[in-house]
């Protein structure tokens, strides 16, 4: 749900690059990178966690980003 939501709000950015990391195949990464749910985005240490991310949450969570 996360990732459909996500790709259709930045389906016409060109300045945003998606990087999947399967936590499964990559717990240490995982770890590093604070991830501690699924799913979470990152934008350099800002994070959006949540079990159900909603395309309005993460709407918000790039416009806050973007405007920093």
């Amino acid at each position: 749900m996360a990732r459909k939501a996500l790709d259709e709000l930045i389906k016409d950015r060109k300045d945003v690059e998606i990087e999947n990391v399967e936590i499964i195949t990559n717990p240490l990464r995982a770890l590093k990178d604070g991830i501690k749910i699924i799913p979470t985005l990152t934008i350099d240490d800002e994070r959006l966690s949540g079990i159900l991310l909603s395309s309005i949450k993460i709407e918000q969570f790039l416009k806050r980003i973007e405007n920093s």
